[in-house]
């Protein structure tokens, strides 16, 4: 009955008639001039009566208005009690674990999730999908909402990384199987740009054009943190006793300039510190020198002071220290006298004779001649250098290329005997690639070339690990090659590490898990006098280390991702055992019973490694135990912090109707709205108001002057 109260707006009009004011007749002499007055004065009352008038018909308009409670609808409005199905994307990757705006952002995105919760009522159903949910399957909606905050409250920001997309397909499926009449898609996230990725294009389609969207925004500025991105030896061997160069690499993300220390600890015990320093964006690599007093296994980190973002603050790695580094050299010029011999600089530079005749180097070379190559199992060395072979048969290239592909190092020393096609014929493979880093060409002399003293060293790559360290320490000017052998690249062929001014010196392939290095002139004193200058014995040892086989194969793997555990041999069963590193504030190792699981034989798995450290893996086979270690680390891209715009981020997921949620703590009045629409009585409600008071003045002021 509420539009019959229309017809009261005859009441303002029929009260402006009847009171109307007239004038009073008055004879009056000479009457010109008091009409021209009484027609303005008449004139500016009917303007305020009309405005008394229109105010009052306003006023009355108003209050009709607000009682049919009228309402602003959205392009999805289903009504406010309409069964609803919500799917709720949660970004828990460790960038979550940043503080912005005073908190951690994971705590808010789980508030803000909490509150979506609690806007659902009977009936209603919802569903969780984190960013780095392991199943692929699409989650089930569930109307048992206390379930679904039972899950939120037990769920914890995880350590890992994860695209939009996938989750975002998950919670699509979800919806698209509910039969209620009503769905929204929730995404709450940090809005950190690595995140949004172009595989989010494939979605746009898959968005129902009812289906509102919200992307909630937890995230913010972050002011200070300094990550720990990697860390590596740079060579392959660690032997106790020699000296270990370990480089780490640190990354600025935040927007301050950075102060801190940075602590190694090997088995929990600081060995070491720096301090740095680093600008906001900036990279730098600080370098530790350690002595490794012992061989076997270490457990290492490498650990930053904390900051806004504690997850890459720490890096692990694993470290298996050998006692010594067996090489075998292969002398293709032996000789009765020993300072001829092919090998003589080699074994010397190798050995590293102290006073008195004692050995102190840790490396331990075997030298044979190339006719008993073939009687030495290459398996059990950890490098093989070749000096001035002349020819290699074809069974030498098949262990050669077998060797190298399984890991091992090869080092090739050329010479007068060498023969190139030899080289380039068997080295080459079946398929047509060969082991050297270029093919051997012809020999280049000095005095041919009338250099005036041989050739000189014009480049040297001081970053690659056989160089990195000791290159300041190599006298250019003083190194002098007589000959060496020219050399054509590949297509796939390897790094110049060394170069003369007339051709590549020394070269490096990557083959298999293995390294080949090509040095194109002699390793002793015929072509060159690199054996008689001091930089010879540290080059060559970072060439072993470097070429030489690791103990033990990669013992790295990123947050959630699978450890494949080789088992030993063994005539009786082998029980297998995994530890995580220890929970927070605790010291003892958590023991993940039933972990491993065999997927093939000789092979147990870790099937998720949910946290960073260094692992324990241990193998018992009757009274015999096994233990090894590796290293489980954060994916360091997580660390990028940069952040997309919201219209991007619109643009990007496609949804016709998305919005940006960009303060947390109004979601819930948002969706609201979104459901009940914006109410517009209480608007009208006040113009009534203000009507009324325009009313009183205009009434009782302006027509009584």
């Amino acid at each position: 009955m509420i539009h019959l109260l229309w017809a009261s707006l005859a009441i303002p009009i029929v009260i402006h008639l009847v009171h109307r004011r007239k004038a009073k007749r008055v004879p009056f002499s000479t009457l010109r001039f008091l009409r021209m007055v009484d027609q303005r004065v008449a004139r500016r009352q009917r303007l305020k009566e009309l405005l008394l008038l229109a105010l009052r018909l306003l006023l009355l308009a108003a209050l009709i208005a607000a009682l049919y409670r009228p309402m602003i609808r959205s392009a999805t409005f289903k009504g406010s009690d309409v069964p609803t199905a919500v799917a709720v994307v949660l970004d828990n990757t460790y960038s979550l674990r940043a503080s912005s705006r005073g908190a951690m952002r994971f705590g808010r995105a789980r508030q803000a999730v909490a509150d979506i919760l609690d806007g659902l009522g009977k009936g209603d159903a919802a569903v969780l999908v984190p960013f780095d949910a392991q199943d692929e399957a699409p989650p089930e909606l569930t109307t048992g909402l206390a379930h679904v905050r039972d899950e939120l409250k037990a769920m914890e920001c995880g350590y890992g990384t994860a695209e939009l997309a996938g989750p975002l397909r998950r919670a699509l499926a979800a919806l698209e199987r509910s039969t209620l009449p009503r769905k929204e898609l929730y995404v709450v996230t940090d809005f950190q740009r690595l995140c949004w990725t172009p595989a989010l294009a494939e979605l746009q389609d898959a968005f129902p054009a009812d289906m509102p969207v919200f992307l909630v925004d937890v995230g913010g500025e972050v002011q200070e943190n300094l990550a720990v991105t990697s860390v590596e030896f740079g060579v392959n061997v660690q032997v106790a006793g020699a000296a270990s160069q370990i480089y780490c690499r640190l990354l600025n993300t935040g927007s301050r300039n950075v102060e801190q220390n940075l602590g190694l600890f090997l088995n929990g015990e600081k060995v070491a510190e720096r301090e740095v320093s680093l600008a906001a964006g900036a990279e730098a690599t600080v370098v530790f020198s350690h002595v490794f007093g012992r061989s076997g296994q270490f457990a290492g980190e490498l650990r930053l002071g904390p900051d806004e973002l504690g997850p890459d603050d720490s890096r692990y790695f694993t470290v298996n220290v050998l006692e010594s580094l067996p090489v075998l050299l292969v002398n293709g010029d032996p000789s009765t006298v020993p300072y001829l011999n092919e090998t003589f600089f080699l074994e010397l530079a190798l050995s590293a004779p102290a006073a008195g005749g004692k050995t102190v180097s840790p490396v331990r070379a075997e030298t044979v001649t190339a006719a008993d190559f073939l009687e030495h199992r290459l398996d059990d060395y950890g490098c093989v250098i070749l000096a001035n072979v002349p020819r290699l048969p074809d069974l030498w290239a098949g262990r050669l290329r077998r060797y190298v592909e399984g890991g091992g190092g090869l080092i090739v020393f050329a010479g007068d005997r060498v023969d190139p096609a030899s080289y380039n014929t068997a080295l080459a493979g079946d398929g047509g690639e060969s082991l050297l880093p270029a093919l051997l060409g012809e020999v280049r002399r000095a005095d041919e070339d009338a250099t005036g003293g041989g050739f000189r060293i014009r480049r040297l790559d001081r970053q690659h690990p056989i160089l990195r360290g000791v290159a300041d320490a190599i006298d250019t000017g003083a190194a002098r090659v007589e000959r060496f052998f020219s050399v054509t690249p590949q297509a796939e062929g390897g790094a110049v590490l060394a170069e003369l001014d007339a051709g590549p010196l020394l070269l490096e392939k990557k083959t298999g898990a293995g390294s080949v290095i090509l040095c194109t002139s002699s390793a002793d004193l015929d072509w060159n006098n690199l054996p008689a200058r001091s930089f010879f014995l540290p080059v060559l040892h970072q060439m072993v280390y470097y070429a030489g086989r690791p103990a033990t194969g990669d013992r790295e793997v990123a947050v959630g991702s699978p450890y494949a555990a080789e088992l030993p041999p063994s005539d009786e069963p082998v029980q297998v055992g995994f530890f995580g590193p220890a929970a927070d504030g605790e010291d003892e190792p958590v023991e993940l019973p039933g972990a491993g699981s065999t997927d093939e034989p000789g092979r147990a798995v870790l099937k998720e490694t949910a946290r960073p450290g260094v692992y324990r893996v241990v193998y018992t086979s009757g009274d015999e135990k096994h233990e090894e270690l590796f290293a489980v680390n954060v994916e360091t891209r997580e660390s990028e912090l940069d952040r997309i715009d919201s219209e991007e981020a619109r643009r990007m997921v496609g949804a016709r109707n998305a919005r940006v949620v960009s303060d947390p703590d109004g979601l819930t009045m948002l969706v609201r709205r979104e459901r009940e629409g914006l109410p517009l009585w209480n608007h009208l409600f006040a113009l009534a108001i203000l009507l009324a008071v325009a009313e009183s003045f205009v009434g009782n002021v302006l027509l009584k002057h």
